[in-house]
C-alpha cells in the first residue's frame, strides 16, 4: 500500500568521512535519523528541530571526524544539516533505551518534512486509537547498495506488530522495553522511524438487523525507531534457546522497535528544556522592536511538519469550481 511522501521525506542519512566538493558533501553513509521538532513555547510559529538516530549508532560515530547529516535540497541535489550541538543527548534514565538526539539548525533550501513531539505515539494514545497485535508498520531507512549518488533515496520496508511486550526484553543493551515487529531489518536502517497504521472499525447493519464489523486502515504514526535484529548460527535454528551472532549469523525476521516515549523521555531531559528557554529568550530580545536592525535577527521560518504537508495534500486535492 502507497504511503505519505512524507514518510519519505522526514529521513536522512549519517555519513562520516565527510568532504566538500563543487557537488557537495561526500562521505560514508552508514544509517538513518529522522526529523522532530518541539514548538517554541513563548515565540508562536517557531520550533527547535532535533535529528533522532538510535544511541549504538551515535556511539559507533563518537570520536570520529566528519559526521554529517544528509538529505535532499528543494530542486536537486543534496545538502547537509547543520547541527547546533557538540554531541548526542541519551535517555536520561534508561541506558537500554536506544535513542540519541541532537539540535539541527537551518540550511537554506533544505527539503525536508518534521514530526512534531506531540505526534509521537505513547502507551496512552496507543491504547487509545486501539493499535497492537498484527498492524501493520513500515520502516524508512538507508539501503547502502543503492543510497543515491544525486538525491536521498530512502528505502521502504514493511511488515507488522509482532509482540508488545509486558516486561523487559533481552536485547544487545540489556533488559529492555521494547515492540518487537516482524520485519527484516538490514544495516543502514538503524534509527530509522518506525510507522504504524492504525486499523479503523466500520460497522454496517444488515437487512436482518445483524451488525457486520469490517476493517480498514486509517492513518499513519511514528511508533518509535529501528534498534536492531535477531541473528543467530544456523545450526541454532530450531534450538529453544539461541545466542545472538552478528557476524555469522541468520536474520531471524524480528526486528527490535525502540518506542517512541524513550524519544519523548529524551527530548525532554531538563539540559534540552533548559537550552531550549535560553534560546528563546535570546531569540526575544533580538526580535525587541526599536532595537538596531543590524543587532536584530529574523525570525527562522518553522519547519514543514506532517500536519502541514497532510493540510497542504487536501487542499491540492480539492476540486476547483
Amino acid at each position: 500500500m502507497r504511503v505519505h511522501d512524507y514518510v519519505l521525506k522526514c529521513v536522512g542519512f549519517i555519513g562520516e568521512g565527510a568532504r566538500r566538493d563543487s557537488s557537495g558533501v561526500q562521505g560514508d553513509l552508514c544509517a538513518t535519523g529522522f526529523f522532530v521538532t518541539v514548538h517554541a513555547s513563548s515565540l508562536p510559529g517557531r520550533a527547535h528541530v532535533y535529528f533522532v538516530t538510535a544511541r549504538h549508532v551515535a556511539e559507533g560515530l563518537e570520536g570520529r571526524e566528519g559526521i554529517y547529516f544528509l538529505v535532499n535540497k528543494k530542486g536537486g541535489g543534496t545538502i547537509s544539516v547543520p547541527s547546533s550541538d557538540k554531541h548526542f543527548y541519551f535517555h536520561p534514565t534508561d541506558p537500554a533505551a536506544d535513542v540519541a538526539v541532537i539540535r539541527c539548525g537551518f540550511a537554506k533550501g533544505m527539503d525536508f518534512v518534521a514530526t512534531n513531539i506531540n505526534d509521537l505515539l505513547t502507551p496512552e494514545s496507543i491504547r487509545e486509537k486501539n493499535i497492537g497485535i498484527g498492524d501493520e508498520v513500515f520502516i524508512t531507512g538507508l539501503f547502502k547498495p543503492a543510497s543515491g549518488l544525486d538525491r536521498v533515496m530512502p528505502i521502504l520496508r514493511y511488515g507488522n506488530i509482532a509482540m508488545i511486550p509486558e516486561e523487559p526484553v533481552q536485547t544487545e543493551l540489556g533488559y529492555a522495553e521494547v515492540y518487537l515487529i516482524e520485519a527484516r531489518s538490514i544495516g543502514g536502517v538503524s534509527g530509522s522511524p518506525v510507522f504504524v497504521r492504525e486499523t479503523v472499525a466500520v460497522e454496517q447493519k444488515k437487512k436482518d438487523g445483524t451488525t457486520v464489523v469490517f476493517h480498514g486502515i486509517g492513518e499513519s504514526h511514528c511508533i518509535g525507531l529501528m534498534q536492531s535484529h535477531w541473528d543467530i548460527l544456523p545450526q541454532e535454528m530450531n534450538d529453544a534457546s539461541v545466542n545472538q551472532n552478528r557476524k555469522a549469523g541468520v536474520n531471524l525476521g524480528i526486528a527490535v522497535v525502540t518506542p517512541a516515549i524513550k524519544i519523548i523521555e529524551t527530548l525532554k531531559r531538563p539540559e534540552l528544556m533548559k537550552s531550549r528557554e535560553a534560546e528563546e529568550e535570546k531569540l526575544r530580545k533580538q526580535m525587541v522592536p526599536g532595537m538596531d536592525s543590524a543587532e536584530r535577527r529574523e525570525p527562522e521560518p518553522m519547519p514543514f511538519t506532517k500536519a502541514d504537508f497532510e493540510s497542504a495534500l487536501k487542499k491540492a486535492s480539492r476540486k476547483k469550481g
